[in-house]
Protein backbone atom coordinates (compact mmCIF):
# COMPACT_ATOMS: atom_id res chain seq x y z
CA UNK A 1 0.00 0.00 0.00
CA UNK A 2 1.53 3.28 -1.11
CA UNK A 3 1.80 6.03 1.52
CA UNK A 4 0.86 3.74 4.44
CA UNK A 5 3.37 2.28 6.85
CA UNK A 6 3.07 0.47 10.11
CA UNK A 7 5.45 1.15 13.01
CA UNK A 8 7.09 -2.23 12.36
CA UNK A 9 8.07 -1.17 8.80
CA UNK A 10 10.59 1.32 10.18
CA UNK A 11 11.88 -0.87 13.02
CA UNK A 12 15.30 -2.37 12.78
CA UNK A 13 16.65 -5.23 14.84
CA UNK A 14 17.37 -2.99 17.84
CA UNK A 15 13.76 -1.83 18.08
CA UNK A 16 12.46 -5.37 17.66
CA UNK A 17 14.76 -6.58 20.44
CA UNK A 18 13.55 -3.74 22.70
CA UNK A 19 9.92 -4.73 22.08
CA UNK A 20 10.76 -8.39 22.74
CA UNK A 21 12.46 -7.43 26.02
CA UNK A 22 9.37 -5.42 27.04
CA UNK A 23 7.15 -8.44 26.36
CA UNK A 24 9.46 -10.72 28.34
CA UNK A 25 9.47 -8.24 31.24
CA UNK A 26 5.65 -8.09 31.17
CA UNK A 27 5.45 -11.88 31.29
CA UNK A 28 7.96 -12.01 34.18
CA UNK A 29 5.78 -9.46 35.99
CA UNK A 30 2.61 -11.52 35.50
CA UNK A 31 4.42 -14.64 36.71
CA UNK A 32 5.57 -12.67 39.75
CA UNK A 33 1.93 -12.13 40.73
CA UNK A 34 1.47 -15.90 40.78
CA UNK A 35 4.56 -16.28 42.98
CA UNK A 36 3.14 -13.66 45.38
CA UNK A 37 -0.23 -15.45 45.68
CA UNK A 38 1.56 -18.78 46.26
CA UNK A 39 3.79 -17.22 48.94
CA UNK A 40 0.74 -15.81 50.73
CA UNK A 41 -0.89 -19.26 50.68
CA UNK A 42 2.18 -20.92 52.27
CA UNK A 43 2.46 -18.51 54.37
CA UNK A 44 6.04 -17.59 55.24
CA UNK A 45 6.66 -13.88 55.81
CA UNK A 46 10.28 -14.18 54.68
CA UNK A 47 9.22 -15.79 51.38
CA UNK A 48 6.82 -12.91 50.75
CA UNK A 49 9.49 -10.31 51.57
CA UNK A 50 11.92 -12.01 49.18
CA UNK A 51 9.56 -10.97 46.37
CA UNK A 52 10.44 -7.30 47.08
CA UNK A 53 13.55 -5.33 46.20
CA UNK A 54 15.78 -4.84 49.27
CA UNK A 55 14.41 -1.29 49.62
CA UNK A 56 10.89 -2.22 48.44
CA UNK A 57 7.87 -0.46 49.89
CA UNK A 58 4.54 -2.00 50.92
CA UNK A 59 1.64 0.44 51.22
CA UNK A 60 -1.55 -0.76 52.88
CA UNK A 61 -4.27 0.93 54.92
CA UNK A 62 -2.47 4.27 55.01
CA UNK A 63 0.69 2.68 56.41
CA UNK A 64 4.07 2.33 54.73
CA UNK A 65 6.53 -0.52 55.29
CA UNK A 66 9.97 0.09 53.74
CA UNK A 67 12.54 -2.65 53.24
CA UNK A 68 12.32 -6.41 53.49
CA UNK A 69 12.55 -6.48 57.31
CA UNK A 70 9.52 -4.20 57.61
CA UNK A 71 7.62 -6.28 55.04
CA UNK A 72 8.42 -9.45 57.04
CA UNK A 73 7.09 -7.84 60.21
CA UNK A 74 3.91 -6.68 58.46
CA UNK A 75 3.09 -10.18 57.19
CA UNK A 76 4.17 -11.83 60.45
CA UNK A 77 1.76 -9.62 62.41
CA UNK A 78 -1.11 -10.35 60.00
CA UNK A 79 -0.53 -14.12 60.12
CA UNK A 80 -0.35 -14.05 63.94
CA UNK A 81 -3.62 -12.09 64.11
CA UNK A 82 -5.40 -14.49 61.72
CA UNK A 83 -3.74 -17.90 61.23
CA UNK A 84 -6.65 -19.33 59.22
CA UNK A 85 -5.94 -21.27 56.03
CA UNK A 86 -6.22 -18.91 53.04
CA UNK A 87 -6.10 -19.00 49.27
CA UNK A 88 -5.31 -15.92 47.19
CA UNK A 89 -6.39 -15.23 43.63
CA UNK A 90 -5.09 -12.39 41.47
CA UNK A 91 -7.08 -11.50 38.37
CA UNK A 92 -7.17 -9.16 35.37
CA UNK A 93 -3.59 -7.88 35.51
CA UNK A 94 -2.97 -4.83 33.35
CA UNK A 95 0.77 -4.44 32.76
CA UNK A 96 2.38 -1.38 31.26
CA UNK A 97 6.02 -0.50 30.78
CA UNK A 98 7.16 2.67 32.56
CA UNK A 99 10.79 2.33 31.40
CA UNK A 100 12.99 -0.60 30.40
CA UNK A 101 12.92 -3.04 33.33
CA UNK A 102 10.36 -0.94 35.23
CA UNK A 103 6.70 -1.91 34.96
CA UNK A 104 3.39 -1.06 36.57
CA UNK A 105 0.77 -3.74 37.11
CA UNK A 106 -2.77 -3.10 38.31
CA UNK A 107 -4.86 -6.09 39.31
CA UNK A 108 -7.76 -7.30 41.41
CA UNK A 109 -7.45 -9.79 44.23
CA UNK A 110 -9.79 -12.16 46.00
CA UNK A 111 -8.96 -14.30 49.01
CA UNK A 112 -10.85 -16.99 50.85
CA UNK A 113 -10.23 -18.35 54.34
CA UNK A 114 -11.38 -21.26 56.45
CA UNK A 115 -11.57 -20.16 60.06
CA UNK A 116 -13.10 -21.88 63.07
CA UNK A 117 -16.81 -22.31 62.35
CA UNK A 118 -16.90 -19.72 59.58
CA UNK A 119 -15.79 -19.02 56.05
CA UNK A 120 -14.31 -15.62 55.26
CA UNK A 121 -13.54 -13.80 52.05
CA UNK A 122 -12.28 -10.45 50.88
CA UNK A 123 -11.29 -8.56 47.79
CA UNK A 124 -9.65 -5.39 46.59
CA UNK A 125 -6.99 -4.08 44.24
CA UNK A 126 -3.22 -4.08 43.89
CA UNK A 127 -1.17 -1.41 42.18
CA UNK A 128 2.46 -2.46 41.89
CA UNK A 129 5.68 -1.11 40.50
CA UNK A 130 7.89 -4.01 39.51
CA UNK A 131 11.58 -4.02 38.61
CA UNK A 132 12.80 -6.72 36.24
CA UNK A 133 16.54 -7.42 36.08
CA UNK A 134 17.89 -10.34 34.05
CA UNK A 135 14.40 -11.79 33.82
CA UNK A 136 13.80 -11.66 37.60
CA UNK A 137 10.86 -9.54 38.77
CA UNK A 138 10.66 -7.93 42.23
CA UNK A 139 8.19 -5.50 43.78
CA UNK A 140 9.66 -2.02 44.20
CA UNK A 141 6.31 -0.68 45.46
CA UNK A 142 3.20 -2.71 46.28
CA UNK A 143 -0.03 -0.91 47.14
CA UNK A 144 -2.83 -3.00 48.62
CA UNK A 145 -6.31 -1.46 48.70
CA UNK A 146 -8.79 -3.76 50.47
CA UNK A 147 -12.42 -3.23 49.49
CA UNK A 148 -14.36 -5.90 51.41
CA UNK A 149 -13.69 -8.43 54.16
CA UNK A 150 -16.63 -10.43 55.45
CA UNK A 151 -17.82 -13.86 56.40
CA UNK A 152 -20.49 -15.75 54.52
CA UNK A 153 -23.08 -15.28 57.26
CA UNK A 154 -22.80 -11.48 57.13
CA UNK A 155 -22.44 -11.38 53.35
CA UNK A 156 -21.62 -8.19 51.51
CA UNK A 157 -24.80 -6.14 51.06
CA UNK A 158 -24.42 -2.64 49.74
CA UNK A 159 -24.46 0.11 52.33
CA UNK A 160 -27.17 2.76 51.98
CA UNK A 161 -25.95 5.25 49.41
CA UNK A 162 -23.58 2.80 47.65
Amino acid sequence: MTGTTSPADDDGPTAVLARLRALEDAEATRNHLHAYAAALDAPTPEAVADLFTPDGVLLVGGESFRGRDAVVEFYRSRIAADPSEKRHFITSPRVRTLAPGRLEVASYFLWTARADRRSVLGWGTYLDEVRVVDGVALFAIKTITPHVMTDLAAGWPASPGD
